[in-house]
C-alpha cells in the first residue's frame, strides 16, 4: 500500500514543484489577466450583439465595402484599397455628406477593417459560420485583451518580470482602457496592443542589436497607423527618445541603425495610407520630429563628430526651443497659420486653442483631475514615482529615459483630451508598476545594509510594515477598478445614448426609428440630422446622410446648424439645396404626472448629464455658426434656467426656449416641441405652467411648423422626431 502511495504521491509532488516554477506562474497569472479583460469586454453580449457607440458602424461598412470589392478575396480587397493612389478622379460614396458624398479610402484608416476581414476569411477558412457583423463586433475585445501580454512584455523589459506581471494585471483592470475596447467598440482595441509592442520591439531591439527587432517594430507601429489617428504620438514618441538619446551619446551607432530602421518602416506606412500620404510623411509639422531624429541619426551613422558641429549648451537650447514654441503658437493663432493643423491635434499640443470642431464634440472635452483619478486612482502617484526614478537614470539607460518621457508626455497629452486617457492607461499601469516594484526594491536594499552594518540578522519587521502600507496605498488601483460595475452596460444604440446600467430595454427609441426609416423611407432618400446620428442612419438604414460623426466637412455642418437654429424658411433653402427630404431630431423628453388629471403627463427637457439630446446641442449648434446661446436658452450662462421642483423638495433644471423670436421661430425647437399622440401637454404651456406647482420658468407658444410634417414618432418614449419635408 506504502508503496502504491509513494508511485501517485511522486508524480504528484513534481507536478506541484512544477507549478511553482516562476515561468509556470507567471503564464497562469497572464492567462488570468487575460480572461479577466476578454470576459469583461464580453459582458454587453447579453444585450445581444450590437455594435457600441458610433465609429464601429461606420468602419464595419469599410469591412463590408473592403469585401464587396475584392469580391471575397481579402488580398483583392486590400489592393483595392491601394488602388485608390491610381484613381482618377477618386470616388465618393453619397451614403455619406450628401449630397457630394465622402472619399472613403482618402478620409480613412483601414486598419479595423483590415483585421476585421482577415479574421473573418481565416474563420471560414477553418469552417466556421459566422457573420461579418458578429466577427467586427468581436474582435476589438480580443484584440484589445491580446495588450496584456504586449504589457508583460514591455514592463518586463523596462525592469524585470515582476513589473511585466503587475503590469499585465493593471491593465487588464483599467476602466480608461476597457471603456473605449468592450465588445463592438472601434479600433483603439488594434491600436494599443501594437503600440505596445512596437515600444518593446524598439527598446529591445536596441538592447540586443537586433535590426530584425527594429524591422519588427516598424511592422507593429504601421498596425497603429492603420489604425488609428493618434499613431502620431507612438511615432513622435520613439523619434523623441532616439533624438534625445543621440544628443547624450552622439557616438551611439547602435542607436542610429535601431532607429532609422524602425522609422523607416513606420514612415512607409504612414506615406502609403490614403489618408495622409507623403504630404503627412515628410511635410507635415506632425512628421517634422521623426524627420529631424532622422537626419540626427544619419549624421552619427556617416561618422560626422560632434566635435566637428557647433559646441551645444542644451540649457540654452532648450529655453531658445520654448521661446521658439511660444512665439509660433501666438503669432501662429493671430495670422491663422495654425488653421491649417488638424483641430484636434492643435488642442492636444495647445490645450487653450480650441475651435467649435474640437469644444462641441464631449469626448474633446478637457478633463478634470478628479476625473484622471477616478479612473487611475493612486497608480497615478507610483507612476509620478516611478517616472522621477527613471528620471534620475535616463542619462545612462535608455529604458529609463524611454519610461520618463512615456509617462511624462501620455499624461500631458491626456490632460488635454478626455479621450486621451486611453493614451494614458498604459503608461500608468507600466510606470506605475515600475514605481511600485523600485519602491519596495529601494526598501529592500535598505534591510541589507542595516544586515551588514550590524554584522546580525536585522529584524525585517520595519521593511513588512513599509511594504504593507505601500501595497496598501496602491491598492486602490486594483480594487477600485470600475469593470465590475460597469462593463455590463448596454450598447448606446441600444439605450437611445443614455448610459444605464440597469437595464430593461425601455430605451430603444433609436432601434425603433431606424426599423421605421429602412423599411418606410425612400432608398434615395437623403436625411437631415445633427452629425451625432449620421453613422446609426447610414449604416443601419442605407439612406443617404448629411453629415455625420467624422465631421470632416465644417462648411455643411454649419449649414445644418444654421437650417436647425433659423427660422423654417431659411431652413428649407438649406434643406433644398443639399437635397434633404426627411429630417431626423433626437430629444429625450422627460414628463410628470398633472395631479389635477389623472393619467395627463407633462413633458419637458431637462439638464442631466446623460440626457444630451439635441436641446442641449443647440449651444454647440450656435457656436458652429457664432452665434450666442443666450439668445436661444432661457437662463443660459446667467444662473436663470426654468427649474422643476417636487413635493420632496428635490428640484431640477430645465432646457427651454428663450423668450424670443429667434428661439421660437427655430425650427430644431419647433421639431422638438411638435405635439403628437405621445407628447401632447408642455411645462411652458400657459394652462400648465398655472396648474403645474414647483414650476418656475416662462410661459411660452411656439407656433406649429409649417414646411414639415411629422411622420413618425419613435416607441416607446417618442424621442426620436422624423418630418418630411413639405413640396
Amino acid at each position: 500500500m506504502g508503496i502504491v502511495s509513494r508511485r501517485y504521491i511522486r508524480p504528484l509532488l513534481r507536478f506541484l514543484d512544477l507549478l511553482g516554477e516562476d515561468k509556470v506562474v507567471i503564464f497562469v497569472i497572464l492567462l488570468i489577466a487575460f480572461a479577466v479583460s476578454l470576459l469583461a469586454r464580453l459582458t454587453p453580449m447579453r444585450w445581444g450583439v450590437y455594435l457600441n457607440e458610433f465609429d464601429p458602424y461606420y468602419e464595419y461598412y469599410l469591412a463590408e465595402k473592403m469585401l464587396e470589392n475584392g469580391q471575397g478575396n481579402v488580398l483583392a480587397g486590400i489592393a483595392w484599397w491601394y488602388h485608390w493612389w491610381l484613381e482618377s478622379p477618386k470616388p465618393r460614396d453619397t451614403l455619406f455628406w450628401a449630397p457630394n458624398g465622402r472619399d472613403l479610402r482618402g478620409t480613412s484608416q483601414p486598419g479595423a477593417a483590415f483585421f476585421t476581414v482577415i479574421a473573418y476569411a481565416l474563420l471560414k477558412t477553418l469552417g466556421v459560420d459566422v457573420d461579418l457583423y458578429y466577427v467586427h463586433a468581436i474582435s476589438v475585445p480580443v484584440g484589445a485583451s491580446l495588450a496584456v501580454f504586449a504589457a508583460y512584455l514591455l514592463g518586463r523589459e523596462l525592469k524585470d518580470s515582476r513589473v511585466g506581471v503587475l503590469s499585465a494585471v493593471m491593465l487588464s483592470l483599467s476602466w480608461a482602457y476597457a471603456y473605449r475596447t468592450n465588445f463592438g467598440a472601434k479600433h483603439e482595441g488594434f491600436a494599443i496592443p501594437f503600440m505596445l509592442l512596437a515600444f518593446y520591439l524598439f527598446l529591445s531591439a536596441y538592447e540586443r542589436g537586433s535590426l530584425l527587432r527594429a524591422f519588427l517594430a516598424g511592422l507593429s507601429m504601421g498596425g497603429v497607423v492603420l489604425s488609428w489617428g493618434a499613431y502620431l504620438y507612438p511615432w513622435n514618441l520613439l523619434a523623441l527618445v532616439a533624438l534625445v538619446w543621440l544628443l547624450i551619446r552622439w557616438d551611439d551607432v547602435k542607436m542610429a541603425k535601431v532607429f532609422l530602421l524602425e522609422n523607416l518602416v513606420t514612415t512607409i506606412f504612414v506615406a502609403t495610407t490614403p489618408r495622409f500620404g507623403p504630404g503627412a510623411a515628410f511635410l507635415s509639422l506632425t512628421g517634422a520630429l521623426p524627420l529631424a531624429s532622422s537626419v540626427v541619426a544619419a549624421l552619427v551613422l556617416l561618422g560626422v563628430y560632434r566635435r566637428a558641429l557647433p559646441q551645444l549648451n542644451y540649457r540654452k537650447i532648450l529655453l531658445a526651443a520654448t521661446v521658439i514654441i511660444i512665439a509660433f503658437i501666438a503669432v501662429g493663432s493671430v495670422a491663422g497659420v495654425l488653421a491649417s493643423v488638424a483641430g484636434r491635434l492643435l488642442a492636444v499640443l495647445v490645450p487653450l486653442v480650441r475651435e467649435p470642431g474640437v469644444t462641441t464634440v464631449a469626448e474633446h472635452t478637457v478633463p478634470t483631475w478628479n476625473q484622471i483619478f477616478e479612473d487611475f486612482q493612486t497608480a497615478l502617484f507610483f507612476g509620478a514615482l516611478g517616472m522621477y526614478v527613471s528620471l534620475l537614470r535616463a542619462r545612462e539607460r535608455l529604458k529609463d529615459l524611454f519610461s520618463a518621457l512615456y509617462f511624462a508626455t501620455s499624461l500631458y497629452f491626456s490632460s488635454s483630451i478626455v479621450r486621451l486617457l486611453l493614451l494614458l492607461s498604459p503608461a500608468v499601469a507600466i510606470v506605475g508598476s515600475l514605481g511600485l516594484v523600485e519602491l519596495l526594491d529601494r526598501a529592500g536594499e535598505l534591510v541589507e545594509v542595516k544586515e551588514v552594518r550590524r554584522r546580525r540578522e536585522a529584524s525585517p519587521g520595519w521593511f513588512l510594515a513599509v511594504a504593507v502600507i505601500t501595497l496598501l496605498i496602491f491598492s486602490p488601483s486594483i480594487l477600485n477598478s470600475k469593470i465590475p460595475l460597469y462593463s455590463h452596460q448596454p450598447p448606446l444604440i441600444l439605450s437611445s445614448s443614455i448610459p444605464v446600467i440597469r437595464y430593461d430595454y425601455e430605451y430603444m427609441d433609436w432601434l425603433s426609428a431606424l426599423e421605421w426609416i429602412r423599411i418606410n423611407v425612400p432608398r434615395d432618400a437623403t436625411i437631415a440630422t445633427w452629425w451625432d446620428y449620421g453613422y446609426w442612419i447610414s449604416v443601419n438604414t442605407r439612406r443617404k446622410t448629411t453629415c455625420d460623426n467624422a465631421t470632416i466637412d465644417t462648411k455643411q455642418i454649419q449649414k445644418i446648424a444654421t437650417a436647425f437654429m433659423s427660422d423654417e424658411d431659411t431652413a428649407m433653402k438649406i434643406f433644398k439645396e443639399l437635397n434633404v427630404t426627411y429630417v431626423v431630431v433626437f430629444e429625450p423628453l422627460q414628463s410628470v404626472p398633472l395631479p389635477q388629471f389623472p393619467g395627463v403627463r407633462v413633458y419637458f427637457s431637462m439638464i442631466h448629464p446623460a440626457l444630451g439630446g439635441d436641446m442641449a446641442k443647440s449651444p454647440q449648434m450656435l457656436k458652429w455658426i457664432g452665434l450666442d446661446a443666450s439668445d436661444y436658452i432661457y437662463g443660459y450662462r446667467n444662473g436663470t434656467y426654468a427649474t422643476l421642483t417636487d413635493q420632496y423638495g428635490y428640484t431640477v433644471h430645465l432646457l427651454l426656449p428663450a423668450e424670443t423670436s429667434k428661439a421660437l421661430n427655430a425650427t430644431l425647437y419647433r421639431m422638438i416641441f411638435t405635439r403628437n399622440h405621445k407628447q401632447q401637454l408642455f411645462i411652458f404651456d400657459s394652462f400648465i405652467a398655472q396648474q403645474l406647482q414647483g414650476y418656475k420658468g416662462p410661459v411660452l407658444s411656439i407656433p406649429p411648423l409649417k414646411n414639415f410634417e411629422l411622420v413618425y414618432v419613435s416607441e416607446p418614449n417618442g424621442w426620436v422626431k422624423i418630418f418630411k419635408v413639405k413640396g
